[in-house]
Parts: C-alpha cells; sequence; structure tokens
C-alpha cells in the first residue's frame, strides 16, 4: 500500500503543476518549440547549486510574450510517507540575449515555485533566447547504500514541460573529482554522460512535454559537508491516523463513553409521563389527583371506535411522530372541508382548486390561519397559483403553528419537539465538527483517530434526533386514545363499521386515516360497503376529476395521493421562488518540475 500512495504521490507531483498555475496556456502556441536548453551548474561542498539556463525560444508565427518554469518546492519521498523532501530556490539574475522583455514575476506557493518571463504587453515571434540563474538547494544525496557514494541527483527538465525541447545539454561541475556519472530520459532510457575531472557534460535530444532528463555524478562519501537534505513533516492518513494500542484504545473508551451518555439520555428523554394507575388513555377528572411518572412502553391500548374528543387530524400527526410534516397538513385542509370551511375541486390529474366556504363549527388559531394564508388573494385559490412566493410562508407558518399548538395550547409536549429535535440535530453537527477540528490537530502528533470518539457521537446524535423531546402526561394520554383509533382503522372490516346517524363517518375519519397511513385501506373498506349498498359514496366536500363519468371512492385515493404531493410541489416550489444566488469556488493542486510558454 505504501508502494502505491508513494507512486501515485510521484505521478500527482509530475502533473499537478499544470493546476498550480492556472494564468499560463499555451493554447495559441501548439506549434511553440524549445530548440536548446543550455545549463551550466555548479555544486559547492554545502550541496547548494548553483544554475545557469538559457533558453532559445522559437515562438514561430504564433506571438508569445516569454517562457515560464515551474520548480517543485517539495517532493514525495519513496518509502517514507511521514516526510517531504524539501528544495530551496533562489532567483538571481534574467535576461534576455536576442533583446526580449526580460521582466520576471516569481509566484511561490507551498507546493511550487513559477518563474515567468517577460510582459503581457509584448509579444514576440521567432527563436528567442533567454537566461535565467538562479541557486538550488537540496539535490544532493550524501552516502547512498545501493552505490556507495555522495550523489549529485537532479532532473535537469521536470515531466511537467509542456512544449518539446530539441536538445538539453548540461555543463555539470562540483566540488571534486567525479567518480561516475551517467543520464538519462524518458525513465530509463539513457543519454549521453561524460566526465573530465570535476566536470561532467550531459546531453539529450527530443525530450520536453512530459519527457524528463535525470543528470546524476557521484563522489566519494564525505565530498559533501553538510549538505544533507531538508526534510519536514509530511501529514497523511497513515501518520496522522494511526491505529495502535494508545489510539485505538483512547479512542474506544471515548466513543463508548459519550454513546453511554447520548443512550441514557435519549432512553430518559423518549419516556413520556404518564398518569400512574390509570388505564391507557384515561386522565384524571378535573380537580382529581393522579401521581405522574414514566410510561411502559409495552403497555396495550385498547381499540376506539372515534377519534380522540376534540383532536383533529394535523394534531394527532404531530403527536404521533413528534413531527409535523406535509401529510400532517394536507389532512388538516381535507379535514376542513369535510367540516365545510372549504371544497376540493380537482381539475385536472394533478390541479386542485381550493373554493373558501363559511363553516359553523369552531375553528382552533392554527386553522383559522391556515384557511387566511390559503385564501389571501381571493376565496378560491388553484395549486398552480399556490407556487407564486406570496404563498412561500404558508407551509412553514402551519408547521409552526402545529407545534405551538399541541405544546403550548393543549399541553401534550413539555417543549416543542421541533425545537429539541433542531438543537439535537446542531449539537451533532458540532460533535462531528468539532470532532473533524480535534482530530486534526492531534494529528498533528499523531493521535488523531482520537477525534473519531466525538464524530462517532454525534452521528448518533443525528441519528436519534428525534428521541429529544418528551410528551406529557396528557399527551400520553391523548396519545393512547390516538393509538386505538389507529387500531380500529387499520383492523376494521365492513361489516364492523360503527354508523352514526347523521355523519359521513367515512369522511369524518378519513383525514385521520391519512395521517395513519391507512388512507387507501379505509377507502377499500367502503367500497365493499358501497357494493353491497349500504354506503352512498356522494361526497360535499370534494369534486373529482371526470365527475359524472363513473368517478368513485377508487378514484378518490388516488386523487388524494395526487393532491398530497401537488400541494406540497406547489408550496415548495413558492419557497425556492423567494430565494436565488448560487457560486461556485474552484481548488488547487500538487507541484511539479516543468514549464512552458505564455
Amino acid at each position: 500500500m505504501r508502494r502505491i500512495v508513494s507512486v501515485l504521490a510521484a505521478m500527482l507531483l509530475a502533473v499537478g503543476w499544470l493546476v498550480a498555475f492556472p494564468t499560463v496556456s499555451r493554447a495559441e502556441g501548439d506549434d511553440w518549440a524549445i530548440r536548446n536548453y543550455q545549463v551550466v551548474a555548479s555544486a559547492d561542498a554545502q550541496g547548494t547549486t548553483s544554475v545557469q539556463v538559457t533558453i532559445d525560444f522559437d515562438f514561430g508565427t504564433e506571438a508569445g510574450h516569454g517562457p515560464y518554469l515551474v520548480f517543485p518546492l517539495r517532493q514525495a519521498i519513496e518509502g517514507d510517507d511521514d516526510h517531504w523532501r524539501m528544495y530551496d530556490y533562489t532567483v538571481g539574475e534574467v535576461s534576455s540575449p536576442s533583446g526580449a522583455n526580460a521582466e520576471v514575476l516569481a509566484e511561490e506557493n507551498s507546493e511550487t515555485l513559477t518563474i515567468r518571463v517577460g510582459n503581457e504587453n509584448r509579444t514576440y515571434t521567432g527563436v528567442q533566447t533567454y537566461q535565467i540563474n538562479y541557486t538550488v538547494r537540496g539535490l544532493i544525496a550524501p552516502n547512498q547504500q545501493i552505490s556507495g557514494l555522495d550523489e549529485f541527483n537532479w532532473d535537469v527538465v521536470g515531466t511537467g514541460w509542456e512544449v518539446p525541447i530539441d536538445k538539453v545539454s548540461v555543463q555539470y561541475s562540483g566540488p571534486g573529482a567525479i567518480t561516475k556519472a551517467a543520464c538519462f530520459f524518458w525513465g530509463n532510457e539513457v543519454c549521453q554522460a561524460s566526465v573530465d575531472g570535476a566536470k561532467a557534460t550531459f546531453t539529450a535530444t527530443d525530450v520536453g512535454n512530459g519527457r524528463n532528463v535525470q543528470v546524476v555524478a557521484g563522489y566519494p562519501v564525505g565530498t559533501f559537508v553538510g549538505a544533507e537534505p531538508r526534510y519536514t513533516k509530511r501529514l497523511t492518513v497513515q501518520n496522522m491516523f494511526p491505529v495502535n494500542a494508545f489510539t485505538g484504545g483512547l479512542t474506544a473508551v471515548l466513543a463508548g463513553a459519550g454513546l453511554f451518555v447520548l443512550i441514557r439520555r435519549t432512553r430518559r428523554s423518549a419516556r413520556d409521563l404518564v398518569y400512574l394507575g390509570l388505564t391507557p388513555g384515561i386522565a384524571p377528572a378535573p380537580g382529581q389527583e393522579a401521581a405522574v411518572g414514566f410510561d411502559n412502553a409495552n403497555a396495550p391500548v385498547a381499540v376506539a371506535f372515534s377519534p380522540p374528543r376534540g383532536a383533529r387530524p394535523g394534531e394527532i400527526g404531530t403527536l404521533m411522530d413528534a413531527t409535523a410534516d406535509d401529510r400532517d397538513i394536507t389532512a388538516t385542509l381535507v379535514d376542513l372541508a369535510v367540516r365545510n370551511h372549504l371544497t376540493i375541486a380537482q381539475t385536472g390529474k394533478k390541479d386542485f382548486t381550493f373554493t373558501l366556504k363559511q363553516g359553523t363549527d369552531e375553528l382552533a388559531a392554527y386553522e383559522t390561519r391556515l384557511i387566511s394564508n390559503l385564501f389571501s388573494g381571493g376565496g378560491e385559490v388553484t395549486t398552480d397559483e399556490l407556487r407564486d412566493s406570496s404563498y412561500a410562508s404558508l407551509l412553514t407558518d402551519a408547521r409552526s403553528d402545529l407545534y405551538t399548538r399541541v405544546t403550548k395550547e393543549l399541553g401534550w409536549y413539555q417543549a416543542n419537539p421541533a425545537l429539541a429535535r433542531g438543537l439535537a440535530i446542531g449539537g451533532g453537527v458540532l460533535l462531528i465538527g468539532a470532532g473533524g477540528g480535534v482530530g486534526f490537530l492531534l494529528g498533528l502528533v499523531g493521535w488523531g483517530l482520537v477525534g473519531l470518539a466525538p464524530i462517532l457521537v454525534g452521528i448518533a446524535v443525528l441519528i436519534l434526533n428525534n428521541k429529544f423531546g418528551r410528551r406529557t402526561a396528557d399527551g400520553s394520554a391523548m396519545l393512547a386514545q390516538a393509538k386505538g383509533f389507529e387500531l380500529y382503522l387499520t383492523t376494521a372490516e365492513a361489516e364492523q363499521i360503527k354508523f352514526e346517524e347523521g355523519i359521513d363517518v367515512f369522511s369524518r375519519y378519513l383525514p385521520y386515516a391519512m395521517v395513519f397511513g391507512v388512507a387507501e385501506r379505509w377507502t377499500k373498506v367502503f367500497q365493499q360497503l358501497a357494493a353491497q349498498g349500504r354506503y352512498d359514496f356522494n361526497p360535499y366536500w370534494y369534486y373529482g376529476y371526470g365527475w359524472g363519468t363513473g368517478f368513485g371512492l377508487n378514484d378518490l385515493s388516488s386523487s388524494l395521493n395526487s393532491l398530497s404531493s401537488s400541494m406540497a410541489s406547489s408550496l415548495q416550489a413558492a419557497t425556492a421562488a423567494t430565494s436565488g444566488g448560487s457560486g461556485f469556488s474552484g481548488g488547487g493542486g500538487f507541484g511539479g518540475g516543468g514549464g512552458g510558454g505564455w
């Protein structure tokens, strides 16, 4: 694995400079070439190499500003994932013997040094000569095990060059007699190398465009003194987050402790309060005292043949799962229609029209506000019109009002379940963020794995975000009644339906069936009753698509599903219409050696 990582890092260093310096381009110089790349280099005994590069850059007929060179400031080390090999450059005089503009812009980041020669207002054609002087430290590898020599080892032309180079010639001298010299290009192809005492000459042709040139000169061990390369800490997953007995054990202990506290906390919070000594679903009479304690999750509930007295469908839906969702709001609209406060007409497969009516029963505050918001533009509104930004707050207001209703007005929850859930989600996100930050900081000393503990606890908090609310004793009593009625709607067969005189039982209970998720089953039961002649389907509150052409209970079931999705789609579109803007961001890359023209 370490070998693979090292190879990938080397590849990134070889090509990443293209991203590191995005302002240069050869889009207008596809026929550009370097006719001669001549290098004179001299290394001293302390490991500093002075370099003079003379470039004959041929712009042909496509004008260019000048050349640029990119040098790596650090490099991955094969077999060592914990350190970078560092290079120190100093840019000296830059000139143009041919008279071209030789202004220099040197740009440096943590990865690369880029030297750009020329002026953006000056361009040239044909061959122009540039001379660049600089020093570099970090090319010496003392006392190499395989060769038994001190080595000067340099990629004089890196793999990142964008233009072809006809000829490369290197005249190199060092602090003593050279024992051995070699020249390679394009990986392992051999190029010309000759030695004359303390001097060596290297020559290669047809390189550039990704083909590198490497020159090596060997000296007796001890030739270079104090020329050891400079290394810095390289942060990797392996050394920042090592798994060992210490980090693994500490992470397990901290994560286990955090999860224990979390589970204990949520189990306590999730245990609702109940009236002790009373049958589930029964609340004490006014003035009657009753002890309050924690519930028994396995306590059975009795079947209820009618919904809890005074509890509306949306309220029951919010009580059941501590969430006021789209289904609860749609069920509230259907309930308002059943109670003669509005009518619903399906005018197309996904199109609905709501018409305001004057019902006679008393409305709760949230119901009044919902009707007011729905018909803010007049006595009739369509789902297409609901997509307008003026209805952006309808959905959020309805949810907020339902939470207020079940918490402050009805007293079914100790605290707003949406707020409790939001605080839990926020806490989970903070734990994950803190874990990431702690992991990074501890990773600098090799303990990064410890940061995983708060991340795991944060993820668990997000998963259990719905376990931080608690129902009151009144809420638990109402929940037991609601579950009993849910049991009836879920299991009742056609022959078990209890009719009430003057009441359309199907329509009255349908909104509750919607919040329980059994509307389709409830509809099928009444289809059987209609087929037996025991029920006449003639809804006064709903006008189906294709009414008068055989529209029946089976059609109503699919229509209600369409109503819910259309309402959600329209109101979400209205919310989206009030927001805008977008952003784009980019990133950087790894450095490498190369150059080209601009």
